[in-house]
């Protein structure tokens, strides 16, 4: 992967606020994977250890949580920051593509990952070699069209932009020329089906990221949700060439991409307090057994 993940601790923070909500995530493990046992996990891309604080807690007790990731910042914050529980947990540093699976788990899983690498299929086959037979492959993953279009926001009308279309633009451009698939996140299923797993299914997270001005936690959400879209960033940034990599877009398409987001960043911090935004991160839940 070639983004530095090292310098992005905060910003994963400020996307995973009421990125899943709970109880949704406890159906899953009760009703549709039915783990009743301690199960072994590991945890291709952990970052900071999202999962492990997600999933961890509503494990039957003496389940254990492994984690990999190349970035040492994200793995010294998740060592501080899991060392609180009461279940193991050891944290791997290596690069997912060099990374070679010692032992078997009952479960491996991994959440906004596979989008990054660009043969994704890869990595799905290593998180498949780490699990024991009829051990689970999870994946939580986005689609970036999907996801693009749950924006919503009371100030500004984005449908009626052309910013999806230079998005799309943007994102086939990098896939075709060897990068990320941001359609990753819906194509999983059928990665599943082509590498053997098996009880393939697919479930969308239920949560919905709903920034209210009447809300007690208005402010932290609201100033979460602006920290990770970098609007900040994007209006201090006095060279609009510059905020944004516009790959695959004439000079003519790069300036309306770069003016649109300085309008929609200005737009939404000029209302604070006032305009409500919906985030429907619509992220994607695809399993299957080995």
């Amino acid at each position: 992967m070639g983004h530095n993940w090292d310098e992005e601790l905060q910003f994963l923070i400020n996307v995973r606020k009421d990125w899943c909500n709970s109880d949704y995530i406890e159906f899953l493990i009760d009703k549709v994977w039915r783990i009743t046992k301690p199960i072994n996990i590991v945890d291709f891309g952990c970052g900071y250890g999202y999962l492990c604080d997600l999933l961890m807690p509503l494990l039957p007790k003496g389940s254990t949580y492994t984690g990999i990731d190349k970035s040492k910042e994200l793995l010294n914050f998740a060592e501080k920051h899991l060392s609180s529980y009461c279940f193991d947990v050891e944290l791997i540093c290596a690069d997912l593509n060099e990374y070679v699976p010692m032992k078997k788990y009952d479960l491996a899983i991994s959440q906004a990952v596979l989008r990054h690498i660009p043969q994704p299929m890869n990595i799905l086959k290593k998180m498949t070699e780490a699990v024991v037979d009829d051990g689970w492959v999870i994946c939580f993953e986005g689609d970036r069209p999907i996801e693009d279009a749950g924006f919503y926001s009371s100030d500004i009308d984005y449908r009626d932009m052309n910013q999806s279309l230079l998005f799309q633009k943007m994102w086939s451009y990098e896939y075709n020329n060897g990068g990320r698939d941001y359609r990753t996140g819906i194509k999983i299923p059928q990665y599943m089906q082509q590498i053997g797993l098996k009880d393939i299914g697919v479930r969308m997270n239920d949560a919905v990221k709903f920034i209210n001005p009447m809300d007690s936690e208005y402010e932290s959400k609201f100033d979460a949700f602006v920290e990770h879209k970098g609007y900040y960033s994007i209006l201090d940034n006095n060279d609009s060439k510059t905020f944004r990599t516009n790959k695959g877009l004439t000079l003519s398409e790069q300036q309306e991409f770069n003016q649109n987001e300085k309008n929609i960043a200005e737009t939404i911090l000029e209302n604070k307090g006032k305009g409500f935004i919906l985030q429907a991160p619509c992220i994607l839940i695809s399993y299957g057994k080995k």
